[in-house]
């Protein structure tokens, strides 16, 4: 099994290629359309169960996390769904660890790509970092024409769903959840290769009540509804999910675990 690696889209032609229009915006976007269309045929990706108000209703999605690819692939996913729907360019605020804003994950010279894809660092070692993002989320939702969305990786890293335990989930997304009072939508991505169908399948979404002091219940709630939805595939298609494949790195769960109470 071949695992999809999101930075081998970056070879030094298409960065070449990119860097010749980072300064020309719409020359930019409609490269970045281009992408994600053929990532999306590349990568026979399909979604299953998505809510009949998505596109009219703001949400946050909270995905599981297996491969460097689950941001790119939804992020190509978001824009079929709403391209249609709206006159301006969907965008998607991503949460995004802060290697993509440092050249491990993402070449460097390609951060206008991740400002105009509204892609925010997140520092998981500082209270503080986890705070800006969540003060950036915030102002974004704020300003312009509903329904806006968000893509949050609750387990903060990547890591095996079916080994991971409600105490280990972030809180980040139930936080904005609540503070913005539009619901938590699971979402379980299937772990990304090369040469097979691949899959995204919703989940039932979830209220957080604006007087919620703790979030231990809703996270619980929130990892069975991802299992059942990983678990639905094999109702939806008749082929199960695939097993989860982690690296050496990734085999132990790394945990980052700011308070609830001080993120409130």
């Amino acid at each position: 099994m071949r695992l999809f690696n999101a930075s081998s889209l970056f070879s030094e032609e298409a960065i070449g290629e990119i860097l010749s229009i980072v300064n020309e915006p719409e020359k930019l976007r409609s490269r970045l359309i281009e992408v994600k269309k053929i990532l999306l045929k590349m990568y026979n990706f399909k979604a299953y169960n998505v809510p009949e108000d998505f596109t009219t209703a703001s949400y946050i999605i909270a995905s599981n996390h297996l491969t460097d690819s689950d941001a790119p692939l939804i992020m190509s996913y978001y824009y079929e769904l709403m391209h249609g729907e709206t006159d301006e360019y969907p965008q998607l605020f991503v949460f995004a660890k802060e290697n993509c804003f440092n050249g491990v994950s993402i070449p460097a010279e390609l951060m206008p790509v991740l400002e105009m894809e509204r892609v925010t660092a997140v520092d998981r070692g500082s209270i503080g970092g986890s705070k800006a993002a969540m003060r950036a989320a915030v102002k974004w939702f704020s300003e312009g024409k509903k329904p806006k969305h968000f893509l949050i990786f609750s387990q903060g890293t990547i890591y095996d769903i079916n080994k991971d335990s409600a105490e280990d989930i972030e809180p980040g997304a139930f936080w904005l959840a609540r503070l913005l009072e539009i619901p938590l939508l699971p979402a379980f991505i299937e772990q990304a290769v090369e040469g097979a169908e691949n899959r995204l399948v919703f989940g039932k979404p979830i209220a957080i009540p604006k007087d919620c002091k703790d979030f231990d219940g809703h996270k619980k709630l929130w990892l069975e509804r991802i299992i059942e939805a990983q678990n639905a595939l094999e109702t939806l298609t008749g082929i199960p999910a695939r097993k989860a494949v982690l690296d050496a790195e990734h085999q132990k769960r790394k945990k980052f675990k700011p308070s609830d109470k001080a993120l409130g």
